[in-house]
């Protein structure tokens, strides 16, 4: 009976397919996310009317969010947490180029809205600004607490399994890259 986890695992080249290779791509997923969101939330505004209740709109700004901050896990799971100090600002700033673009189309073919009503050309400005508050905050925050949470429950299974010495050696193994990342800098900034 073969096992269910090799002992060797595959090493030879890795071929993905298409759906493989965009959740760890930055450009695609910003792409996907950036219209995705801006889509529902045109989708909510061109929708609502006089009676679309208060409750329902701020459930429907919450999908907002929600639908955000997935697509962004779904990016940023495909990397390691360490990664995510950079790639978190960066997909925010690509998200926000792509809704940016959006809002400036919309604009020109007279559907966007800001509210109720149809958004000008004076009005991309404040929007877009509002998006990049907005978008870049709420991803930021929940990437820090995400990776918080990640390295808190791997660290808890691995002293749940009593692999206490391994968590303890990967922290060592960290510090000792550093203090070499470290002395590769003094060497190349001495004379």
């Amino acid at each position: 009976m073969t096992p269910f986890f090799p002992e060797n695992p595959f090493a030879g080249p890795r071929v993905d397919s298409l759906l493989q290779r965009i959740p760890r791509s930055l450009i695609p997923m910003a792409l996907i996310t950036g219209i995705a969101v801006h889509s529902y939330i045109w989708l909510v505004l061109a929708r609502g009317s006089a009676n679309f209740g208060l409750i329902a709109l701020l459930l429907a700004f919450a999908g907002r969010f929600v639908l955000l901050l997935v697509l962004a896990t779904v990016y940023l799971g495909n990397h390691p947490v360490r990664q995510w100090l950079w790639r978190a600002p960066l997909f925010a700033i690509a998200e926000w180029a792509v809704e940016a673009v959006m809002v400036a189309a919309l604009i020109q073919i007279r559907v966007e809205r800001i509210g109720t009503e149809h958004a000008r050309r004076a009005d991309w400005t404040s929007i877009v600004t509002d998006t990049l508050i907005y978008h870049g905050v709420a991803i930021i925050v929940f990437s820090a607490i995400l990776a918080v949470v990640v390295q808190t429950v791997r660290y808890a299974l691995l002293k749940h399994e009593h692999r206490d010495t391994t968590a303890i050696k990967i922290h060592e193994e960290r510090e000792l890259e550093r203090e070499q990342e470290r002395e590769h800098e003094r060497d190349a900034a001495s004379p």
